[in-house]
């Protein structure tokens, strides 16, 4: 549990114990550092890596915002206030959907806290979008206008303990390619007590469904700002970031390694964890080439 303003944030360490991480992981929305744990595991071989729980998502008490909640910035400025207080040096950045342009945004607004970036099928929408987000009331109206939105409004929020848990969600939407292990460990930070003396999700159906519509945030605009390494996977199908996009991502950012996961879906870190251990660690491995070279 590491103070920020206003809160803790939470997570786990993987690697030997080291004053400064070389690696730090962003989840999905919805999800927590917890479920990661069986990718990111390995990579405590050689590296030191912080995976954290981002606002209103596992066991971070910082408070989730309802009510005008309609960028991810506030979560790029929670994790600056965490590298701030907690780290001494430039980290990689890793983060998967959601995590993948929270880290984006960040090495934009503070360059001189990241050394590199893994961008794990980052959300990078067609440039068409971020305008339309601008017009008045947008976010608060694509909540009810996208699945992903109105399907996280209607999920089931409490369950009477984690066996009945662990039994709802496997097999089930999104999960049906986590393997039993990785559904035990959503299930073990993603569900805290209810006051009815049961469990509920650590990241409610309504936070969940804002944060999926809360796109006040473009990266087409901040991404010539970005001058780290980058390392970026996207998904053979169901990516969001489109073939075209990644195009135009290349176009104005030539440098950056651009592989495409056939087969895998969105859910690449549980579908392929190999393939995203490798990027993560090109990407530290690129960071301290840097680092050297720019230090």
């Amino acid at each position: 549990m590491l103070d920020v303003p206003g809160g803790q944030i939470a997570g786990l360490v993987f690697g030997r114990e080291a004053p400064n991480p070389d690696i730090v992981f962003l989840h999905a929305t919805g999800f927590n550092a917890r479920t990661y744990r069986a990718m990111i595991a390995p990579l405590g071989d050689r590296f030191t890596v912080w995976a954290i729980d981002l606002r209103g998502h596992g066991r971070t008490t910082l408070s989730p915002r309802g009510f005008g909640y309609s960028s991810w910035r506030p979560h790029r400025n929670d994790v600056i206030a965490l590298l701030e207080r907690h780290t001494a040096a430039p980290v990689t950045l890793a983060g998967h959907s959601l995590g993948g342009t929270v880290a984006l945004l960040l090495a934009a607004k503070r360059p001189d806290l990241v050394a590199s970036l893994a961008l794990i099928d980052p959300v990078i929408a067609p440039l068409g979008f971020y305008a339309l987000m601008e017009l008045p009331l947008a976010p608060l109206l694509l909540r009810g206008a996208i699945p992903l939105a109105r399907n996280a409004a209607k999920r089931r929020a409490r369950f009477p303990d984690h066996e009945a848990a662990i039994q709802a969600f496997t097999g089930r939407g999104i999960f049906k390619t986590f393997s039993p292990e990785m559904i035990e460990d959503y299930v073990a930070d993603g569900l805290v007590a209810d006051a009815r003396g049961g469990l509920k999700l650590a990241c409610s159906p309504a936070y969940e469904s804002a944060t999926f519509a809360a796109h006040r945030n473009n990266p087409w605009a901040v991404l010539r700002g970005v001058h780290c390494p980058i390392v970026l996977l996207r998904a053979g199908r169901d990516s969001t970031l489109r073939l075209e996009s990644a195009h135009r991502f290349a176009a104005l950012k030539p440098e950056t390694h651009i592989a495409t996961i056939e087969g895998a879906g969105h859910m690449l870190p549980m579908e392929r964890p190999d393939r995203v251990r490798a990027a993560i660690e090109s990407a530290a491995l690129l960071g301290r080439r840097g680092t050297r070279e720019f230090g």
